[in-house]
């Protein structure tokens, strides 16, 4: 398979894990009561999601060998890519805080501060510390595979992830209260992040090996994947059962050994499947123009990461569900929530094309200028 196709499935598997991210945080009591199997539904996506996009990150730094790049000139464009937007979008957060505290006078000045301590510390404001965990997690690969060859890289990831999951468990034996503890846990959450993603990443560049070496030795590799989703989904979701409830953003992962099993297979079964659906197109071989709203939310992952999670437009579009349950009489639970759900992808769809179009350095794109 050339670059171009891998490199369109990929974009393909993003826009479906951004889809589950979104699942993922539409949580809160009025969506939970459409249906039981709503919460379900989430804790399967937080099983994988996040793993996924660290991957799908390993994936294409295999398919662009970037670690054979400069590390200087890597450092470079991803800070451009990644960082300048973790802090565009950490100031929109900001300000949004700040209106609360000014206009609407809902939260105490002591959020404010907090929030400063989240994006200068890179914990984060809400989805965006995936940002900085990213960056962070890529410079320690590349640093990694080009200072050890071979098998040594995979022993200095083993040995570093031992170490975070010292730290990780360490961290919850401090106390809740005083709010020093809680800041030091936040550094804490903020150093062994980029550890974990580091080894996914690793595990991202292993599986793009295998695939193409799959897909070169196999006549038909479209069949053996088809066989191969329905055992790797019902291994995640066994899996997930056991280990639940788990949330990568806290660092609360509960059993290793089955967490990684289970956000592999998950993460597996999302690769594949877009695999699959990027050959088909009214049923022809056509790996570029397959799902385009799927490329679409994958070639803009990051702008729907950043801005996907509003809770006006969550409360918008509840009220919304609501008033259209007085017409219906069957189903309205999953009918609710399909509105729910639609109402955000316009949303975030029309989101991205307005920065695309009119703020495009958010994303830290140059502006072109108008000859």
């Amino acid at each position: 398979m050339d670059k171009k196709k891998r490199l369109y499935y990929l974009d393909i598997a993003k826009g479906i894990g951004m889809i589950l991210v979104l699942l993922g945080h539409l949580q809160d009591d009025t969506i939970f009561s459409f249906s039981p199997y709503i919460l379900s539904l989430c804790s399967w996506i937080f099983s994988f999601h996040m793993a996924l996009f660290f991957i799908i990150s390993g994936m294409l730094m295999d398919i662009k060998k970037d670690n054979e790049k400069d590390i200087h000139i890597f450092i470079k464009k991803r800070f451009q890519s990644i960082m300048i937007p973790y802090f565009w979008f950490s100031l929109i957060y900001i300000f949004i805080v700040l209106y609360s505290l000014l206009i609407s006078k809902v939260v105490p000045l002591k959020t404010l501060f907090i929030q400063l301590w989240y994006v200068l510390g890179m914990y984060g404001m809400n989805v965006l510390w995936f940002l900085p965990a990213l960056f962070a997690a890529e410079i320690l690969y590349i640093f990694i595979t080009q200072r050890f060859k071979g098998n040594k890289s995979l022993f200095v990831i083993i040995i570093l992830l031992a170490a975070a999951i010292m730290i990780n468990s360490l961290r919850n034996r401090l106390p809740n209260n005083p709010e020093i503890y809680e800041r030091i846990n936040e550094l804490a959450v903020t150093l062994i992040r980029p550890v974990f993603a580091c080894s996914y990443i690793f595990i991202g560049s292993c599986l793009n090996r295998a695939i193409e070496m799959i897909k070169q030795k196999i006549k038909k590799p479209e069949a053996l994947f088809s066989v191969c989703l329905p055992v790797i989904l019902a291994i995640n979701i066994f899996i997930n059962i056991l280990n639940r409830p788990v949330d990568f953003r806290s660092m609360v992962l509960n059993n290793y050994p089955l967490y990684y099993l289970s956000s592999v297979c998950g993460s597996l079964f999302i690769i594949l499947l877009s695999i699959l659906l990027s050959s088909i197109h009214i049923g022809k071989i056509n790996e570029t123009n397959s799902f385009p709203i799927l490329k679409y939310y994958g070639v803009n992952s990051l702008i729907f990461m950043a801005v996907h999670n509003n809770s006006a437009i969550r409360n918008q579009s509840e009220r919304a569900a609501m008033y259209i349950n007085q017409y219906l009489t069957r189903a309205r639970g999953y009918i609710c929530y399909a509105i729910i759900v639609c109402i955000f992808l316009i949303y975030t769809t029309l989101t991205i094309a307005v920065i695309n179009k009119f703020f495009p350095f958010i994303t830290g794109k140059k502006i072109k200028k108008q000859t």
